[in-house]
């Protein structure tokens, strides 16, 4: 586990025992003294009567009033520095923009809009494979390789408005085309009987995607967000909230806000608006999925040990 998500970890527990504590505190005297002082357990004709406004002096007790001040005053405290801690680990300490992956976020009734503002590529490989895949492009060259010449694949290409085919028979293919790297690339490999066995997706700088965005895992992910008018749609006000992350942020018309994470494990996760925004409010939804890192050290992230 990641040294950042351990402390997380340990924090929040923290918070946690120590809320424990203070609401027993609080709701054991409270029940106490609600069953022991209710109507009709004491015997009002002993009671002393008091005065409004004046309190006995031979009643008062200064070490038990000074007990019951500082100890839940400290308590309390220590709850608010750790909240504090958590709230600036969460909002105050944004990565920088050279550091991040940047996603630019346009929110509308009902849906969600990713731009990519870095180039992101995202592989699958068929479970199993016995031979590796090797795929490198170029602004004039696809390449493919295999670690085998006992196969016979097949490349299907595109890119923005061009696309191809083209056979790998040898273990090594080379396609000498355009490739715009400004524009989406895509490539599958299918074997003899027709199955896709690798596919390679590269969204370049610019791009967008719609209900879906690709993000690298072990990196600090920040997503700038606006909410715009789309046709007879006005701008409102949404939230954009990741459950997997515990981290939401409202996107505001005419403003520009920001949420910031950074992932451990690649997988599919959720995106929801946690603002009512209109009437398909509950239908704006979307999926974030975290892809693979070759520059990560962590397994999880499909980097070194």
């Amino acid at each position: 586990m990641a040294t950042e998500e351990l402390a997380w970890k340990t924090l929040y527990n923290q918070f946690m025992f120590w809320s424990i504590i203070v609401g027993l505190i609080v709701f054991v005297w409270m029940i106490y003294s609600i069953l022991r002082f209710r109507q009709g357990m004491v015997d009002e004709s002993t009671l002393e009567k008091l005065e409004p406004g004046t309190f006995p002096k031979e009643r008062d007790n200064l070490r038990l009033e000074t007990a019951w001040v500082v100890v839940p005053s400290i308590l309390v405290a220590w709850l608010c520095v750790l909240s504090w801690t958590s709230l600036y680990d969460a909002w105050g300490n944004p990565p920088s923009d050279e550091e991040a992956f940047i996603v630019e976020v346009t929110a509308t009734q009902w849906n969600w809009a990713f731009t990519y503002t870095e180039p992101i590529v995202i592989e699958e490989v068929a479970d199993g494979l016995p031979y590796p895949i090797h795929l490198s492009v170029s602004e004039g060259t696809i390449l493919v390789s295999t670690s085998t010449m006992d196969v016979n694949l097949t490349a299907i290409w595109t890119n923005g408005p061009a696309n191809g085919q083209f056979n790998i028979s040898s273990g090594l293919a080379t396609q000498n085309t355009i490739v715009d790297l400004h524009e989406m690339f895509s490539l599958t490999i299918t074997d003899e009987d027709g199955l896709q066995v690798y596919s390679y997706v590269r969204y370049s700088a610019q791009t967008a995607s719609s209900g879906e965005v690709f993000v690298p895992c072990d990196r600090d992910i920040k997503m700038t967000m606006t909410s715009e008018r789309l046709g007879e749609a006005d701008a409102v006000l949404h939230a954009l909230f990741l459950p997997e992350w515990g981290v939401k942020e409202d996107i505001v018309p005419t403003i520009e806000t920001m949420i910031y994470f950074h992932p451990y494990e690649t997988g599919t996760f959720d995106v929801v608006c946690a603002e009512y925004c209109g009437m398909r409010h509950a239908y704006m939804t979307g999926q974030i999925t975290v892809v693979a890192n070759p520059d990560s050290k962590l397994e999880s992230c499909g980097g070194g040990a």
